[in-house]
């Protein structure tokens, strides 16, 4: 009986940095699909990787500018210098530029939000299973609580029609 303990505690010590490796897996993976994730009908990615603009600063788009003529206000791009001298100066164009702006950063906030849904679903999953150990088990589904859908609440806020009443995420619920 004895030995039985000792080779359970050594399964437990042998586990133990690949647990610890199995919690990163989530993220990492929610990381890589982030940068992946291009695509869209106007040729737009999830940065905005249009020849008009980005939502992250990138060569050559590196100039600040925020949207003031779409529904939605106040959402940051940048863009280049040559936009700056010609399409910036024109309010119609900026309007469809801004728009486009719109449309991608929604796109990203719901990528964004699926890919945290993700990883909680995922958080509370690895606690469910079999082989871990209590404390294991409690650290996972208090990560799996605490964590945040920050994207899915910003998507709510600024998209309300993007997000079916069902699919909204919980507000009041107590950690």
């Amino acid at each position: 009986q004895q030995q039985q303990q000792q080779q359970q505690q050594q399964q437990r010590q042998q586990e133990g940095p690949l647990g610890q490796l199995a919690q990163f897996i989530p993220l990492l993976l929610i990381l890589i699909l982030s940068f992946m994730n291009m695509g869209g009908e106007d040729g737009v990615g999830a940065t905005g990787g249009s020849r008009y603009f980005s939502l992250t600063p990138v060569s050559p788009h590196t100039n600040p500018l925020a949207t003031k003529l779409a529904k939605v206000k106040d959402i940051p791009y940048f863009v280049s210098d040559q936009f700056l001298r010609t399409v910036a100066r024109d309010r119609y164009q900026l309007s469809q530029v801004e728009r486009m702006v719109e449309r991608s950063y929604e796109r990203y906030l719901s990528d964004e939000c699926k890919n945290q849904k993700a990883y909680k679903r995922k958080l509370e999953l690895l606690s469910a299973k079999g082989r871990i150990t209590e404390a294991e088990r409690e650290n996972l589904m208090r990560k799996a609580r605490g964590f945040e859908l920050t994207r899915c609440l910003e998507l709510e806020d600024l998209f309300p029609r993007a997000v079916p009443a069902k699919d909204r995420v919980d507000r009041h619920s107590e950690f």
